[in-house]
């Protein structure tokens, strides 16, 4: 069996063992308020959080389920849906928390936005590198088309190397600007729709 320190439904509500039933209550209703804003959202981790709000409510709010259950907080060690929870990641948390002074909820709505940003860079990094694989290939195409078409000329040598250099450069450059107009009309407008779509 995997045993794990136990989170008590007061820590959950972020509340004292003192606090009133009219107290809990009010914030019960303000954390659960936030966690449906969050589960419309499509944070994955929301419905489990309202799930364990819902539970911890359910029993403080009851006289007699909170007394059952205070007298139960004796026990150091609970099992908890026989899985232990990672330590690493607690610990993480903690530094993370103490180091920033922020709420968990604060932590979770920084990581759904740093993902989101992490989408739409990973998304632009995709679509440029099809862009310049694609450059790649074309420019390869007609170096070989170019070969090829100056295979019987006289003076092949100094045919190739003269227009060789012009043809690269010429290329070159208009691959920059049209890498400019892609990457600030076409994926600029990208970004502008995926945003709308998660808004």
């Amino acid at each position: 069996m995997t045993w794990t320190k136990r989170e008590t439904f007061y820590a959950i509500l972020g509340v004292t063992k003192e606090s009133t039933p009219e107290t809990i209550e009010a914030i019960y209703l303000k954390e659960l308020e936030f966690w449906e804003r969050l589960d419309q959202a499509g944070i994955p981790e929301a419905k489990e959080k309202i799930l364990e709000l819902t539970r911890a409510y359910l029993t403080l709010s009851d006289p007699k389920k909170r007394k059952d259950y205070d007298s139960s907080l004796d026990f150091e060690f609970v099992l908890l849906d026989g899985k232990a929870k990672d330590p690493e990641m607690e610990e993480a948390y903690d530094v993370y928390r103490l180091g920033h002074n922020k709420t968990y909820q604060e932590i979770l709505i920084e990581f759904a936005k740093f993902r989101e940003e992490m989408g739409d860079t990973l998304w632009v990094l995709k679509k440029t590198t099809v862009y310049m694989v694609l450059n790649l290939l074309l420019y390869s195409g007609l170096i070989l088309a170019h070969s090829l078409w100056n295979e019987n000329l006289e003076n092949e040598k100094h045919w190739i190397d003269y227009t060789s250099g012009w043809g690269s450069g010429v290329f070159l450059i208009c691959s920059g600007i049209g890498y400019l107009i892609f990457r600030f009309r076409f994926l600029k407008k990208g970004l502008e729709k995926r945003k709308e779509k998660r808004n």
